[in-house]
């Protein structure tokens, strides 16, 4: 079964993969997003899209989760 990582810690994901590449540079154009986008995302002024999510190989999948109380 494959585990699930939380949106939030993809960020952590992102700036491992960079290092792993070398620099922001080379991964934003090997992966075709703008290093603009790529920086606000991982300084937080930007949400990560689901197409940077999938470029680090990712599926994203919504999901509903019952509200603290409700009975479903």
């Amino acid at each position: 079964m494959t585990q699930a990582l939380p949106f939030a810690k993809l960020r952590n994901y992102l700036a491992d993969q960079i290092e792993m590449e070398g620099s922001l540079s080379r991964w934003s154009d090997r992966h075709g997003f703008p290093k603009s986008t790529v920086s606000e995302v991982l300084s937080k002024k930007r949400d990560m899209p689901e197409s940077m999510a999938n470029a680090l190989g990712f599926a994203v999948q919504k999901i509903a989760i019952p509200m603290r109380g409700q009975n479903v």
